[in-house]
């Protein structure tokens, strides 16, 4: 079972009035904030397939990114998978990062998933997000107009540059499947 799922669902078999009769000085904010901290945890504690990933060090590999928010902004989280170019999968990882816009997220995840490549030692990296804006934005295509995003797409360009090879593409919401269910689940385990 992921560890995610067990968390959210022992966050909801929660007996309150017991809880309360047990510990009278906790507040329903104390707790929310004491499971916020537990999945941020376990969605750190991610590792990659030991062998998938010597395959991919100082070589290529792909990053399938994609971000959530509930709301638009609201409750949001981040999803990516790290592949071999023949699309085995090294590392699958994602977070809530509390209330953000749909744009913010989809940064978010792009940055954390290039982070987690170099520390995988991936040199050409092919990116592929399900959002048009996006990758026209880090393609050059589309000005960055939104003051909240500048500084987003410019940790993007600076993690790119240090790639010896990137690409970035988009890609429909069908092929990036996995990351999608991954912001998803972490935008939904957000929600107080």
């Amino acid at each position: 079972m992921n560890k995610q799922d067990l968390l959210r669902a022992i966050y909801q078999a929660i007996q309150w009035d017991r809880l309360y009769e047990l510990l009278p000085e906790a507040s329903r904010q104390e707790v929310d904030e004491l499971f916020q901290e537990l999945r941020t945890s376990v969605a750190e504690a991610a590792e990659p397939d030991p062998e998938a990933a010597v395959g991919i060090a100082g070589g290529d590999a792909r990053l399938y990114c994609d971000g959530s928010s509930r709301g638009n902004p609201g409750p949001a989280g981040i999803g990516m998978v790290i592949t071999t170019p023949e699309d085995e999968e090294v590392l699958a990882w994602g977070a809530s990062i509390g209330r953000a816009t749909n744009n913010v997220a989809e940064y978010r995840a792009i940055v954390e998933g290039l982070k987690k490549a170099l520390a995988l030692k991936v040199r050409r990296v092919h990116v592929f997000c399900d959002s048009e804006l996006v990758v026209r934005q880090v393609q050059g295509s589309y000005k960055v107009k939104s003051e909240g995003l500048k500084p987003l797409y410019a940790e993007v360009i600076a993690l790119l540059s240090r790639f010896e090879l990137c690409e970035i593409q988009y890609i429909p919401r069908h092929e990036n499947a996995k990351a999608d269910a991954l912001a998803i689940g972490h935008a939904q385990a957000a929600e107080p």
